[in-house]
């Protein structure tokens, strides 16, 4: 009897059911769209916005140049790099055992104190004889080269360093 007084079937109250899931369908259909979009987006980046920072300098310049002109360089910078390449895997390794020495159980502070005394001697060593390569691969560089030295630096972003911030003011609290 209910079912007689209220007509249930309508034709009415179906076509609005249809509209209403079509249009809950398509915003369905938009959500998922933007998701899966940034999901690809994220996934799918250019190799070289993933990859590891890559110094503001003439070093970090050269390696992006042509493969040939890498190696040129390479090969007219040999006597620098054969001074770089161990002094700077001394610098990793004393690097490596600073870390060890202040995440060590029982924490030893005199190890800790000699590891950093070592690290400071192997990044002074190691940043010298990178600067004999800078200024050597500097030398080296077409004019072109150098023009394009100053577009790609200015493309880059510099790492952010919390020493370079500006001095919080005296109620601020430190991040």
């Amino acid at each position: 009897m209910t079912a007689v007084a209220t007509d249930v079937n309508s034709l009415r109250s179906s076509r609005w059911m249809v509209v209403a899931l079509v249009g809950s369908l398509a915003l369905n259909f938009i959500v998922v769209g933007a998701v899966a979009s940034f999901l690809w987006r994220q996934h799918f980046d250019p190799p070289e916005r993933l990859s590891a920072f890559v110094p503001r300098h003439v070093l970090g310049y050269a390696v992006t140049l042509p493969p040939e002109r890498v190696k040129e360089l390479e090969k007219l910078t040999e006597q620098e790099w054969r001074k770089v390449r161990p002094l700077r895997r001394a610098l990793l390794e004393a690097r490596e055992e600073a870390r060890k020495a202040l995440t060590a159980e029982p924490f030893d502070r005199q190890r800790y104190l000699e590891a950093q005394a070592r690290l400071l001697a192997a990044d002074q060593r190691s940043r010298e004889a990178t600067l004999g390569l800078r200024s050597a691969i500097g030398l080296h560089l077409t004019p072109e080269e150098r023009r394009g030295y100053l577009r790609w630096r200015a493309q880059q972003r510099p790492p952010q360093n919390p020493l370079d911030a500006p001095e919080k003011q005296g109620n601020e609290a430190p991040r």
